[in-house]
């Protein structure tokens, strides 16, 4: 369907118009009305019409203005121009502009028509052009490209992509092997963008150097780590990881975490949790390649004769209180002093014990750095105390203060969090500038949870309930007070009365002035 718009500053004529002929039949689609040019602009901007029907004498602005700015915006757009002046200075005017037909009132319905019929013709030969086809189909496959790289992205990140459609699985099915890779630095000549475009060309040029048969995707994670998602069907991962490596020590204080190598791209999730669990590894070792392999064959070699200590140290944080973490504790510190296990195994221990710790505080719904500075630092703080006493009491420590912060997370649970944003939202819906994160700032979750949240405890999306309740305060002030309409506008948070009048149409099928009769 083309959409279309009427501007006329007679209501008669728009509705006239709008009710006699029947638009859909013709292929068109008359998505926006307005009663003079002003408001046709603002609908231009909008809903990018193809078609435009309006008057040329109007008030604030002439159809003749409007359909240069109209052209200036959209030049393919088409402008049949109705005047009630038979004048050829107008006509010519129009059609210097670009006007497709000059019809004189009264409007003869069955000419309007013909020159409707005529106005999608030539939009739909337009379309079926060989140059338009072929800026399509780059456009459209740029558009499939990224929305498939968003979907990789997705799936590595623990997010739920519902389907790939036939040509995203076709692409992915002819790769093998999947793997991720996480970069962490903490240098001050770090630069993200920087790095992730320079380590793409090295990368890309060693691929198609070396006849890879692969695809790289990279992005950054919400910690700032550049991450690569590795597809292939041969054998060159691990190289292309020391290639990645040895790239990445230009870089000071780079750390590679390689995770498992896995067969299906649904595993990706997986992939991307091992690789950042290597990566935090990086306290215990000086390697800057850490795979996840020999991590957890390392853990797993030093845990081999110790207590699990992680086994009750989520249920301690979650429903214990400081009497079962310090018997957390001083059980660990007296293993310690009766086994006399090696530092490295005492170490890795604390650092398994704080990891979990880490993992415990994410699953509650928990940001680590609303604990901690830097978690590297605060774990490496733990590491290099002296002694097991007091390593055993900054443990005590921070485990007291992540059983707090849970403690509190469980007290703002979906319902509560939802009725302190509606609060929030109906003391600020007047502020233009209100957005999604500034509302989840104030209940203290991220934004992304907390649209989660709210759309699944309302009903509706954060957006959507905004404009509910700056339109319904705006339907009360329109009822009950004799202020101006645009007045009303900026009181509800609308600093440009013309959307305010959209989004008052789209809500209540009605304009703002019609409401108040």
């Amino acid at each position: 369907m083309i959409k279309t718009i009427l501007v006329d500053d007679e209501d008669i004529i728009r509705e006239g118009l709008s009710n006699f002929i029947d638009w859909p039949a013709l292929g068109l689609e008359l998505v926006g009305q307005a009663s003079n040019g002003r408001e046709a602009v603002e609908l231009v901007k909008i809903m990018a019409p193809e078609v435009i029907v309006t008057d040329v004498k109007m008030p604030m602005m002439s159809g003749i203005e409007l359909l240069a700015l109209a052209k200036d915006q959209k030049p393919d757009c088409v402008v049949i121009m109705i005047s009630s002046y038979d004048e050829f200075e107008y006509a010519q005017q129009s059609l210097n502009l670009g006007a497709f037909a000059y019809l004189l009132k009264p409007i003869d319905t069955d000419k309007l028509i013909q020159l409707l019929k005529e106005a999608v013709l030539k939009i739909q030969k337009a379309r079926s052009g060989e140059k338009i086809l072929n800026t399509y189909r780059d456009v459209l496959e740029q558009t499939q490209r990224k929305i498939l790289d968003n979907k990789i992205k997705l799936m590595a990140l623990g997010g739920k992509v519902d389907t790939l459609n036939e040509a995203e699985t076709q692409y992915l099915g002819q790769f093998t092997k999947f793997c991720v890779a996480s970069v962490n630095t903490e240098s001050p000549r770090y630069h993200e963008e920087s790095f992730m475009e320079e380590m793409g060309i090295h990368l890309e040029e060693w691929k198609n150097g070396h006849g890879v048969a692969a695809d790289i995707k990279q992005f950054q994670n919400q910690d700032r780590m550049t991450v690569f998602c590795i597809m292939e069907k041969g054998d060159m991962t691990i190289q292309f990881c020391k290639l990645l490596t040895i790239y990445s020590r230009y870089y000071i204080k780079a750390v590679l975490g390689i995770s498992d190598i896995v067969e299906s791209v649904r595993e990706l999730s997986a992939a991307y949790r091992q690789s950042l669990e290597a990566v935090e590894y990086r306290f215990f070792t000086d390697r800057s390649l850490i795979c996840y392999s020999t991590v957890r064959e390392e853990i797993q070699s030093s845990f081999k004769d110790m207590p699990d200590w992680n086994r009750n140290l989520e249920k301690s944080m979650k429903h214990g209180g400081e009497c079962e973490i310090k018997t957390f504790t001083d059980d660990f510190l007296s293993y310690v002093y009766q086994a006399k296990p090696s530092p490295v195994i005492i170490r890795t221990a604390v650092s398994a014990i704080l990891l979990e710790t880490i993992r415990t505080l994410r699953t509650a719904g928990g940001k680590p750095e609303d604990l901690f500075l830097s978690v590297s630092d605060t774990i490496t703080a733990v590491l290099n105390e002296s002694n097991p006493a007091l390593m055993a009491r900054k443990l005590r420590e921070i485990l007291l203060s992540a059983s707090v912060y849970i403690s509190r997370l469980e007290k703002l649970r979906p319902n509560s969090v939802v009725q302190k944003a509606r609060k929030y939202i109906e003391e600020n819906y007047w502020n233009p500038d209100l957005r999604l994160d500034d509302v989840a700032g104030y209940v203290y979750i991220n934004a992304s949870y907390f649209s989660s949240v709210f759309s699944k405890e309302m009903g509706i999306s954060f957006g959507d309930y905004l404009t509910k309740v700056r339109i319904e305060k705006a339907m009360d002030l329109l009822k009950n007070t004799h202020m101006k309409i645009y007045e009303i506008a900026d009181l509800v948070g609308y600093q440009n009365p013309s959307w305010f009048n959209v989004a008052f149409k789209r809500y209540t099928g009605q304009k703002p002035g019609d409401f108040r009769k």
